[in-house]
């Protein structure tokens, strides 16, 4: 087996750390004992590992493969972080919303007229839990899983395709979610025909939100055929999107795994096929309107299974993402 010099440098801070407790006991120095324990996992796992086949390590180390989920669940450049954190608000993998009531009204000068005490306003929070729904990956076959543990390279590739595999999963169900079901008083949803202008629907919804002073916090989700007609529209523009990730105070994603809606403009269920005459949507939202949460991963790994004669593990990921709102989404937009 290859030496690994990182694996190597890790046994030393380890074996230093347990000959602290160690060496007093036996009555011997604490570089004496560090340096036996490293020599000797040394030996075990480097210039003789079959002699201590299935005696050095029973299992895998748990923490440092879920740390390569964990820490970065989606990359830093993803749509999906223009929404509220609201991880901390979890507790054992379940999620407790507070949605607000209404707003009181304001009086203006109340008492010059009246001697009456101000009317009262019941505001009490629409109470909201959510359990965290549970994203696995299917189980991918390896071999000697307790060797590439020790390789940070060959682990960080398979934890990659696995941290992919979530992400893109996260993705298409934050899409779905962020955006309208339909046109209503509280979001706005553009049916083009070939020939009308993509620039002018994007500029129909930002009206919209304006009119709601909603003037911050706008994010669009363009498909790759909205994206095109906007580069033959203005290609100037074009190039200041690609430039800058924005238009007109809006930042600009591309993303191209996004909700199907009927020609009525309707929304259709999660992971629905797309027909003749669906249209893929491109769509607006709001960072204050929208929310996405972890919780617990975890790891599943079987080692020398019998049937395959290999190693096995797969990842599951608790996680959540949606709208504040949850009873009535409000400021989400679509391009159809």
């Amino acid at each position: 087996m290859k030496l690994s010099l990182k694996a190597l440098c890790i046994n030393v801070v380890l074996a230093f750390l347990a000959s602290l407790f160690i060496a007093p006991a036996l009555g011997a120095s604490v570089p004496l004992v560090a340096t036996t324990i490293v020599a000797t996992s040394t030996v075990t796992q480097y210039i003789a590992p079959e002699l201590f086949k299935g005696i050095a390590m029973e299992g895998l180390q748990t923490e440092v493969w879920i740390a390569g989920i964990k820490e970065n669940p989606v990359p830093n450049n993803s749509f999906i972080y223009q929404s509220v954190d609201l991880s901390q608000y979890v507790e054992h993998n379940k999620l407790h919303l507070a949605e607000a009531g209404v707003e009181p009204a304001v009086h203006e000068d109340y008492f010059a007229t009246a001697n009456n005490p101000l009317p009262v306003t019941d505001i009490t929070d629409i109470g909201n839990e959510v359990v965290l729904h549970t994203y696995s990956t299917e189980q991918t076959r390896h071999r000697e899983l307790q060797d590439i543990e020790l390789s940070y390279d060959k682990r960080s590739s398979i934890i990659g395709r696995h941290r992919l595999s979530l992400e893109n999963n996260l993705g298409k169900r934050a899409a779905y979610a962020w955006a309208p079901q339909k046109n209503d008083d509280w979001n706005k949803v553009c049916l083009l025909s070939a020939s009308d202008s993509v620039i002018d629907a994007i500029i129909d919804i930002k009206s919209f939100l304006e009119g709601k002073d909603i003037y911050n916090g706008i994010n669009i989700c363009l498909n790759a055929d909205h994206f095109a007609r906007i580069r033959k529209e203005d290609k100037r523009l074009y190039k200041d999107i690609m430039n800058e990730n924005q238009m007109y105070g809006i930042k600009v994603f591309q993303y191209n795994q996004t909700p199907l809606y009927t020609k009525m403009g309707e929304k259709k269920p999660f992971g629905a096929t797309k027909d003749t005459e669906d249209k893929q949507s491109s769509f607006v939202w709001v960072t204050d309107e929208v929310f996405r949460c972890f919780g617990d991963v975890k790891m599943y790994a079987t080692l020398r299974d019998s049937g395959l004669q290999a190693d096995t593990i797969s990842f599951a990921q608790r996680a959540l993402v949606g709208v504040i709102r949850a009873k009535k989404p409000k400021y989400l937009g679509a391009i159809l």
